[in-house]
Formats: structure tokens, C-alpha cells, sequence
């Protein structure tokens, strides 16, 4: 996918989400870009679904990021792993968008991976 492709937005530089998670508006939604443990970037909108904490003020580990409140970790999908072990799956999930990097930005189309996790349990 190119960054002229139609509803494509730039994101920040990769260089910066390799550094740290960062928080970016992009059409209205807050998401949350960061470098998982393939150096490769991932997208999720802001918003632990299960704490309703910012996740850029989480950090990464092992490729995941890690919500700062409750120390639940995402992966570039939007599943969580949960402290002690175990996996939420469907039941509660960040919401993930497809991204990808283009003349050294990170790029998405505000089109979600998964189904909406508003429609999932909260937990």
C-alpha cells in the first residue's frame, strides 16, 4: 500500500515509534503507534478497552504494548495478555488498524483489523 492511496494518513516518523509509543490524532480517533519486536510498527486506537487507560503512556515489552493502569499487554492485533497469565482474546480487544511504512512514515487507513470491541464484553 503506497501513502497515496486513498484514506491513507500519515502517522509519525518509524524512527519515533521506535523510540516510544506515541499518541496521534489521525481523522478524529486517538491511536497509539509503537515498534513491536519485528521492527515492524503497529496501530491501535488509544484506549486500554479494558481500564479505559492511554495506552501511549504504556511502554512495550516483548513486542506488546502495555497498558500503565493495569498492566495488561496488547499485541499489534489487539488481543490482551492479562497479568498472571491468560488471554482475553474477543472479550476485550483494542482495536488494531492495518499500517505500514512508506519514505520513513508510518501510514494507516482507518479501517479496523478486528470487529469493534465496543461490541465485545468489557471486562
Amino acid at each position: 500500500m503506497k501513502q497515496d492511496d486513498p484514506g491513507s494518513h500519515a502517522l509519525c516518523a518509524l524512527s519515533a515509534a521506535r523510540m516510544a509509543p506515541r499518541r496521534v490524532m489521525c481523522a478524529g480517533p486517538a491511536l497509539v503507534v509503537w515498534v513491536g519486536a519485528d521492527d515492524r510498527p503497529a496501530v491501535l486506537d488509544d484506549r486500554c478497552p479494558h481500564g479505559d487507560a492511554r495506552l501511549s503512556a504504556g511502554y512495550v515489552v516483548g513486542g506488546r504494548i502495555v497498558c500503565p493502569y493495569h498492566m495488561w499487554a496488547f499485541g499489534p492485533g489487539g488481543h490482551a495478555d492479562v497479568p498472571g497469565g491468560g488471554q482475553h482474546g474477543m472479550q476485550c480487544m483494542a482495536r488494531a488498524y492495518r499500517c505500514w511504512v512508506s519514505g520513513g512514515q508510518v501510514w494507516t487507513a482507518l479501517e479496523p483489523y478486528w470487529p469493534d470491541p465496543g461490541a465485545a464484553t468489557r471486562v
